[in-house]
Order: structure tokens, then C-alpha cells, then sequence
């Protein structure tokens, strides 16, 4: 099944970074503007774009693009905790391979 709404980008204060997007997992959340799909933003943390979405899928985004889910980010919150930067940066290798599609 595909769901249709919107990605968001939250690093830039223009209204016109919303775009339609249909993906393979629920919303996010249901907003004004409809369905989110995602939430896209910058982090300096870890020199990436964020792809953030409901659930792990598939899919071949730009080189420095990752994608995590909410359930990701306890994860995440307890490496660091433990490990700080460098475990930080071990989670997003493991999200990156996580995103590749099984036919690469």
C-alpha cells in the first residue's frame, strides 16, 4: 500500500518546501496541509540531511541523506548516552545501511 502526503523541510523558513510525496508507510501525523510523510531538516550534529518517517523502508536517498523513525530516536538517545559522539555516528552508519535497497 502507498500513502500520500506531505514531506516538510524544517531547516528553512520557506513556506514552499512542502512537497507531495507518496511512501510505502503511514503518516507521521495529520496536519493543516493533510497527511506528513516526512520530516526533512539539517543536522549539524552529524553533517546529514534527516529524512524523518513513520517506519524503516527501502529506498536510495543522496549521499549525505538519512532516514530514522521516532522509534529510532530512544535508540539512539541511549548509545549516545553511553558512547557519545562516536556512537552517535555508528547509529547513522547502521540507519544508512538500513535504507539501502536489498537490489544494490
Amino acid at each position: 500500500m502507498i500513502w500520500k502526503g506531505v514531506s516538510v523541510n524544517l531547516s528553512t523558513t520557506d513556506p514552499g518546501h512542502v512537497f507531495a510525496v507518496e511512501l510505502p508507510v503511514p503518516p507521521l501525523f495529520d496536519s493543516t496541509q493533510g497527511p506528513v510523510m516526512e520530516l526533512v531538516f539539517w543536522s549539524d550534529n552529524v553533517k546529514r540531511w534527516v529524512h524523518a518517517v513513520s517506519a524503516h523502508f527501502a529506498r536510495t536517498l543522496p549521499e549525505g541523506h538519512v532516514q530514522v523513525t521516532v522509534g529510532d530516536l530512544a535508540w539512539i538517545d541511549q548509545v549516545v548516552s553511553r558512547w557519545g559522539f562516536d556512537g552517535l555516528m555508528g547509529c547513522v552508519e547502521d540507519l544508512e545501511l538500513v535504507m539501502v535497497p536489498d537490489d544494490v
